[in-house]
């Protein structure tokens, strides 16, 4: 396994790293990096580069070396990844089109566990605006993280753009329902199954969850976890680019249909979300208004609002919103 003594020139001319990284880890983060401390340990070279947002890369160096290391758990056959919709084993190829419709996949939980449990299970859904999927923030740190508190935890790489609205929502539909129907093989309780998106991927939690009696029953969560999630599709508060990326156009009726605040009903599952207030990319009214939809429905919710953080930031250790994680947890363990 790959740790912060190691250097980007190691991981990279590992066996695989090069087709894995461009589905796992964002380029223009990576390239944060300058070329003369690629031969230099990460814990020293993390401190020698600055983020846009203003940071040291000690959190992205983390990310490069947990996503090297799910690599390695892949190649090793710790983990498997799975390709949507025939649940075969599945890797890239090099230089591959990401935008392509076939490139969707499952990652599942570690397979080698010898316990006969029937754990909760979570699929988690990264952000990205509809146009990419943020694994190294909003998925492979909140996998490990889940896993280490008992949590069967999958993540999946759903349809982006140009793939329209429903077929992301029909691919995490269809994921719900292979879990369920292969609990046995995961040792997940097929009625303990909950979602987590961030963003974008809040949005097709969200919505996945109210739309599935209409579009696949069988794949109703039981539970739903948002981070700083899209909630609204109206102008002035949505996330534009989003938007577009899921209708391709701009359709009044599609965005009011797809607004979560006019589908949450009394079935909504139980549900946790949360968000920063300085967030100038998807405003914090979003949350604001799925939690008084929820609330005026009658369902089981906690709603977080945390002082700065901004988007995108992930499991948030470095800021006000650090403790959503802790509360999520708790929240899950009274309603997963």
């Amino acid at each position: 396994m790959f740790s912060s003594f190691d250097t980007l020139t190691d991981i990279m001319s590992a066996p695989g790293m090069k087709k894995w990284f461009p589905f796992l880890f964002l380029e223009d983060h990576f390239d944060l990096f300058p070329k003369e401390l690629w031969d230099q340990p990460l814990r020293f070279a993390a401190f020698r580069g600055q983020t846009p947002w203003g940071s040291n890369l000690q959190g992205l160096a983390e990310q490069i070396i947990d996503t090297a290391n799910l690599v390695l758990e892949l190649q090793a056959g710790r983990r498997q990844c799975l390709h949507l919709h025939d649940w075969k084993a599945w890797e890239p190829k090099e230089e591959a089109d990401l935008r392509d419709e076939t490139q969707t996949f499952l990652i599942t939980p570690r397979t080698d566990t010898t316990e006969d449990l029937r754990r909760p299970a979570l699929i988690i859904c990264p952000g990205g605006g509809y146009e990419v999927v943020s694994f190294q923030n909003e998925g492979t740190p909140i996998q490990m993280l889940a896993e280490k508190r008992g949590y069967a935890p999958f993540v999946l790489r759903y349809r982006i753009a140009p793939a329209r609205y429903p077929k992301p929502q029909m691919d995490l539909l269809e994921t719900i329902r292979y879990v369920r129907m292969n609990a046995a093989n995961y040792h997940v309780d097929p009625n303990r199954i909950g979602i987590v998106g961030f963003s974008a991927g809040g949005h097709l939690c969200a919505s996945t969850a109210a739309l599935s009696k209409k579009l696949l029953p069988e794949g109703k969560p039981n539970a739903v976890v948002l981070g700083y999630p899209v909630i609204s599709l109206e102008k002035g508060v949505t996330h534009e680019g989003s938007v577009m990326a899921l209708l391709g156009k701009d359709d009044e009726g599609l965005r009011r249909e797809l607004s979560v605040e006019n589908l949450v009903e009394a079935d909504f599952p139980p549900t946790f979300s949360w968000a920063c207030r300085d967030d100038d990319t998807v405003p914090c009214e979003n949350t604001e208004r799925l939690e008084a939809k929820l609330k005026e429905a009658g369902v089981a919710h906690e709603c977080h609002y945390y002082p700065t953080g901004g988007h995108g930031c992930g499991l948030a250790y470095d800021n006000s919103g650090w403790g959503w994680s802790f509360a999520m947890f708790s929240f899950l363990d009274q309603y997963l």
